[in-house]
């Protein structure tokens, strides 16, 4: 999921030559503040996984 993801991001965004730099630098910052509260919701769930095996 995650590489189709980055690879529609980087074709729709970073190779857009409409886009400005700025817009682009935006929509990046996005993408991985998305992708850490993901990250850190799935961290979550694999270490109560952990605690519960224990």
């Amino acid at each position: 999921f995650r590489c189709a993801y980055i690879q529609e991001f980087y074709e729709v965004t970073l190779l857009n030559s409409q886009k400005s730099y700025e817009q682009k630098i935006e929509e990046a910052n996005q993408v991985a503040e998305k992708w850490e509260k993901t990250a850190s919701a799935t961290d979550h769930e694999n270490l109560q996984k952990k605690q519960e095996v224990i």
